[in-house]
């Protein structure tokens, strides 16, 4: 276990250099995933807490504006790192990578309210109403997709933790997933893929009702885990370009 705690000081003191972060920001990046998991799933176990955190899960409530604000900011943020890469002369693997990420960020908050209906209380055109499952002017809730979000979660979490893989390539440095994200996509993964697994086979008893229960909850790890990719990799993006515009001596 010691080469283990090891690296992680090591990748602690790479994401200082790297990203303009301090190890205990770090640490903490690293962390927060775990025992936010932990509170969490600890108030759906315990009886005095179950209410609050069912509450908690409902349309509108916090988990899902919590989902919603992490998106909108990492898709804008994402969207003005794209054209920042562009602008900068990076390849088109980078601004385009980050373009169409973008994309979905700000595409699945529009979709988290359904696309300003909960604020602004607009009715469902009848079209829409007739084939969307709940009633909402949503495209997820669309029958034939309804229900099918599993794939999504499952492709954003592996596919989180193949980016922390590729931090180890340097061709695709630019675009990798900092190692401190690891745990987020760590428990992504462990709960989607249940999830999926549960959904494919009708699975049922108390294990698919605590899988199906804390959904909105892995939701709201995903939005801030793609923020906080955006805002990691824009620190990164950001102190390269500096360093290049730094006169060199002799200049």
């Amino acid at each position: 276990m010691r080469w283990i705690a090891d690296r992680i000081q090591e990748e602690l003191e790479t994401a200082e250099s790297s990203y303009g972060i301090s190890q205990s920001q770090a640490r903490a990046i690293l962390l927060a995933p775990v025992a936010l998991s932990l509170f969490y799933l600890l108030s759906f176990l315990l009886p005095a807490t179950r209410d609050m955190a069912a509450w908690m899960q409902e349309e509108n409530r916090p988990i899902e504006l919590l989902t919603f604000v992490f998106m909108l900011a990492g898709g804008v943020l994402g969207s003005f790192l794209a054209w920042r890469a562009k602008v900068g002369g990076e390849k088109f693997l980078v601004y385009g990578f980050y373009s169409v990420f973008s994309i979905g960020l700000l595409f699945t908050a529009m979709e988290e309210v359904a696309w300003g209906q909960w604020f602004f209380g607009f009715d469902t055109p009848s079209a829409i109403e007739r084939i969307n499952v709940q009633g909402e002017f949503t495209l997820h809730n669309i029958q034939g997709l309804h229900g099918k979000t599993e794939f999504a979660r499952v492709a954003f979490g592996l596919g989180g933790l193949f980016g922390v893989w590729l931090s180890y390539k340097d061709q695709f440095r630019k675009i990798a997933a900092p190692f401190v994200l690891t745990t987020w996509f760590l428990i992504i993964s462990v709960h989607a893929i249940p999830d999926l697994y549960v959904e494919i086979f009708s699975v049922e008893g108390r294990f698919d009702l605590l899988v199906s229960r804390l959904a909105e909850f892995i939701e709201m790890l995903i939005g801030t885990s793609g923020f906080l990719y955006v805002w990691l990799n824009s620190r990164m993006l950001a102190s390269e370009r500096n360093v290049r515009r730094l006169p060199k001596r002799g200049d």
